[in-house]
């Protein structure tokens, strides 16, 4: 829709009595449509009350009309000329230019419009520090508003919410705690994605080490709790897929890597882990005993020397139980 209508050149099969509603399109795009709507009519018929503006206005809310009326008195706009009578201010000329404009490199918000952005919570210190990043930013881009009070409102509360998002979510950042435990939620996703809840009780304390090592903080350690036992489980599973028949040990076996991905996650490093294998085949050739799994069976060796050679202090190793890869499996 363009600009103001003019009825004098509205088509012959329309009267000026028509229920058609004029807007200054750069009004409306600055403000608010139906704020466009309701100062035109108030600049076409000087004075309305509250009860009229309402029957006119039919197709807006009521609740929406009392909140329309409100922001454009916040922003000198229209004025109380009697109780619950509008009109536009005295100097309208002044108070509704016909253009937009640029901002001013010494613009500062008018007083109304603070008053309404501390009403709402906002402090005094957060609006002056965003106060000189508004004006550069429209500055630099030369941007043209019919009401830059409005805009710096509008941009005042959409950071202000983001900055109370950004507190809300750091008040929540929480280091786990010893007794840690996921939710009843979390366990019951768990179940419905068909984990063996044997698998989610012993990974538990593994998890809980982990994080309280690091001494990291989050607000969601069901969220990570639920990560962590979905890429174990599938770990696991890649593991398991592979039992077959029980076998003997053959010269040319080699575990997979898998294996390397397991014990990766225990902080055991590949070359340690690879300069394993000899002493591993060497023993099970000369014993000729058979096993279900011997990827399992060889996690479980080298967790084994590498706890021997750090000690048991409180190393990485705890991180991970060997019955996570071969439990109750015959090896």
């Amino acid at each position: 829709m363009q600009g103001e209508k003019n009825l004098s050149v509205l088509p012959k099969f329309m009267s000026k009595k028509s229920n058609i509603f004029s807007f200054d399109k750069e009004i409306a795009s600055s403000i608010g449509l139906n704020e466009a709507i309701v100062l035109q009519l108030l600049k076409t018929e000087k004075k309305h009350s509250l009860s009229s503006l309402i029957s006119k206005l039919s197709f807006i809310e009521e609740k929406e009309i009392h909140r329309i009326l409100k922001k454009l008195l916040i922003l000198k706009l229209i004025e109380e000329s009697s109780k619950e009578t509008f009109c536009l201010m005295s100097k309208s000329e002044e108070a509704i230019p016909e253009r937009k404009h640029n901002i001013s490199k010494e613009y500062l918000p008018s007083n109304n419009i603070l008053k309404e952005a501390k009403s709402l919570g906002v402090s005094e210190e957060f609006i002056n520090i965003k106060l000189p990043e508004f004006r550069v930013y429209w500055s630099d881009r030369k941007g043209k508003s019919f009401s830059w009070d409005y805009k710096f409102l509008k941009y005042l509360m959409k950071e202000w919410r983001a900055e109370e998002e950004k507190l809300n979510k750091a008040s929540k950042m929480k280091p786990i705690q010893k007794n840690w435990k996921p939710s009843k939620e979390a366990l019951k996703i768990l179940k419905h994605a068909e984990i063996d809840e044997k698998f989610i009780v012993d990974a538990l304390p593994e998890f809980v080490l982990y994080w309280s090592e690091r001494n990291t903080s989050s607000d969601s350690w069901n969220s990570k709790f639920l990560n962590h036992i979905k890429n174990q489980w599938v770990r696991y599973q890649n593991l398991i897929s592979m039992v077959k028949k029980p076998t003997r040990m053959n010269k040319d076996w080699i575990p997979s890597e898998d294996c390397f991905d397991v014990l990766s996650l225990a902080k055991i490093n590949k070359t340690f882990a690879e300069s394993q294998i000899p002493e591993f085949k060497l023993y099970w050739l000369e014993t000729k005993e058979m096993r279900n799994c011997w990827n399992s069976k060889f996690i479980q060796h080298v967790k084994f020397k590498w706890k021997a050679k750090h000690g048991n202090t409180k190393n990485v190793l705890s991180r991970l139980k060997d019955h996570e890869w071969a439990i109750n499996y015959k090896n």
